[in-house]
């Protein structure tokens, strides 16, 4: 008799050929490769485990997807867990797991954000002679700070705790912040207002940690000069964001921690915590 737990796939993983491996040895599973709402709901009573992935998501885990199932608990190879609105159930994550100090995927991604920003807009600058702000000053902000501290003149860190009177001279502001009631759309009219020149801004930390509708006014008037992101306010119900039509933003879809060093590293670790 197989006694193998099952494993409910939200999120593609047949492409990781180490994980997808493990996977075989110790578990039944099967890989929905275009999950609804419905769909899901339909199947999970004959699983053990849900396991799903924010970049692949077009709604969120809540308790009446789950309500007639029977789940040991919801997996998520991500340290963010907006995705899922659930307290019924454990959720097994990466979030404040060691293997994150191996992973450099959102960083990177946010370096790339600050060059195709800066060079989408016109007149594009160059980065040699500019202040970059870093707010929140956790794993992610540490690393872009090493990666970005070559290129800038100045690089500004601080805590989201901290006093934000350092970051009035910058040219580019990056975001690395978590999500909760009291980060919520801080980033808004009253805090742009603060700053002394008009900047570009780059978000690879949660959509909501930012007011849309203020960026995108700021950008009409030229107080934001341009915005990139990989998160958006709504992306997990599909509702539109009035940040898509405008020519100064550049939006990525929710990719900067898929590269596939970093799945692999983020999908095993979550496999061995089950």
């Amino acid at each position: 008799m197989d006694n193998r737990r099952r494993i409910l796939f939200i999120t593609p993983i047949s492409h990781l050929k180490n994980f997808y491996g493990e996977l075989h040895k110790k578990f039944k599973f099967v890989e929905l490769l275009k999950p609804t709402y419905s769909s899901v709901k339909k199947i999970l009573p004959q699983h053990d485990i849900l396991f799903c992935a924010p970049n692949h998501q077009t709604f969120t885990i809540d308790e009446d997807l789950i309500k007639d199932s029977d789940l040991e608990c919801i997996v998520t190879p991500s340290t963010g867990l907006n995705h899922i609105d659930v307290d019924s159930v454990p959720i097994v994550s990466i979030k404040n797991d060691e293997v994150l100090e191996n992973i450099w995927s959102t960083a990177e991604h946010t370096l790339y954000l600050i060059l195709s920003i800066v060079r989408k807009i016109k007149p594009t600058i160059e980065l040699h002679d500019k202040t970059l702000g870093i707010i929140g000053y956790g794993r992610l902000g540490k690393m872009v700070e090493k990666l970005c501290t070559p290129l800038f003149k100045k690089v500004v860190c601080v805590d989201k705790n901290n006093s934000y009177e350092k970051l009035k001279d910058i040219d580019i502001l990056s975001i690395h912040i978590d999500l909760n009631p009291t980060t919520y759309q801080m980033i808004n009219k009253d805090f742009i207002n603060q700053l002394n020149k008009s900047v570009y801004i780059v978000n690879t930390s949660r959509g909501e940690v930012v007011n849309e509708n203020d960026i995108n006014d700021y950008l009409r008037v030229g107080k934001v000069k341009g915005y990139a992101t990989d998160v958006l306010q709504n992306e997990y119900n599909d509702e539109y964001s009035v940040l898509e039509n405008n020519p100064n933003v550049l939006i990525t879809p929710h990719i900067a921690g898929v590269t596939i060093d970093a799945q692999e590293k983020a999908y095993q670790r979550v496999l061995e915590k089950i």
